[in-house]
């Protein structure tokens, strides 16, 4: 389990958001993140990963305080997707791919056959063999985020995180890619905590649901959370309404 406890996070000593309770995380869930614009999602996330984010807190994995692992215990427990591309868009797919084991490898950086295993596995899939020797300077925006998503999982942490995994697909693969995360997930028993502004198919696939408004953030379940009042409160607007948590247009 992933616990983030007495959690406030920020820029210098601006408070962005803060958790009034612990929020939990538990293995093979699939957990989504809310807000307007600005609210802290983003920022919540990268906090995990930078202690320069945090500006209270502590973060508890699998029994640990996260920050008494050293870097490559920390690599093979969380794996990052940003909505920076920081790497070389001159690699292949498979090489950015066999980056992501280096938490795995010798001191000289060999790959065993269980590592071209799993890279194989992955780029089977998620409909990416077709791209393996391609240069990722070819691609474009859709093909290049599923590549880091895939990255990601090539890296088998139990704990995957995600900011706006979605972006730049067209609404058939939003739908078909959040779909299999979960399913993966489920099957691989780890946990995937992902940002995402797709309020439908996040309320429709989320186990639980962390909502950051005006500062606070909380976690609910999803069931609680489509009944409950927080969307309105959320994201307010005389042309739309949230029924059960469905969207609803008024014009």
């Amino acid at each position: 389990m992933m616990r983030l406890e007495k959690y406030r996070i920020g820029y210098g000593q601006c408070e962005v958001a803060r958790c009034e309770s612990d929020l939990a995380f538990a293995k093979a869930e699939f957990i989504s993140i809310i807000g307007k614009n600005g609210a802290g999602k983003s920022t919540l996330l990268k906090s995990i990963n930078d202690r320069n984010l945090r500006l209270d807190g502590t973060i508890n994995i699998d029994g640990y305080d996260y920050e008494t692992l050293n870097a490559v215990e920390k690599a093979k427990k969380i794996a990052l997707v940003l909505t920076e591309k920081s790497f070389s868009h001159f690699l292949k797919v498979r090489e950015l791919l066999e980056l992501s084991r280096a938490p795995y490898t010798s001191f000289y950086g060999k790959l065993r056959d269980e590592d071209q295993e799993i890279i194989e596995q992955v780029l089977s899939d998620f409909e990416l063999a077709g791209l393996a020797e391609r240069n990722l300077s070819t691609l474009s925006d859709g093909q290049l985020q599923r590549v880091l998503i895939a990255r990601s999982l090539v890296q088998d942490t139990p704990y995957i995180l995600m900011d706006e995994p979605t972006s730049h697909l067209d609404i058939n693969y939003k739908t078909d890619l959040l779909l299999h995360l979960k399913e993966y997930c489920k099957s691989h028993n780890k946990t995937i905590i992902y940002a995402t502004h797709e309020l439908q198919i996040a309320q429709a696939l989320s186990d639980k649901v962390v909502s950051i408004h005006e500062g606070l953030a909380e976690l609910h379940a999803r069931e609680v959370f489509n009944t409950s009042q927080k969307l309105k409160e959320i994201f307010p607007s005389r042309n739309i309404s949230f029924i059960n948590g469905s969207i609803q247009f008024n014009f």
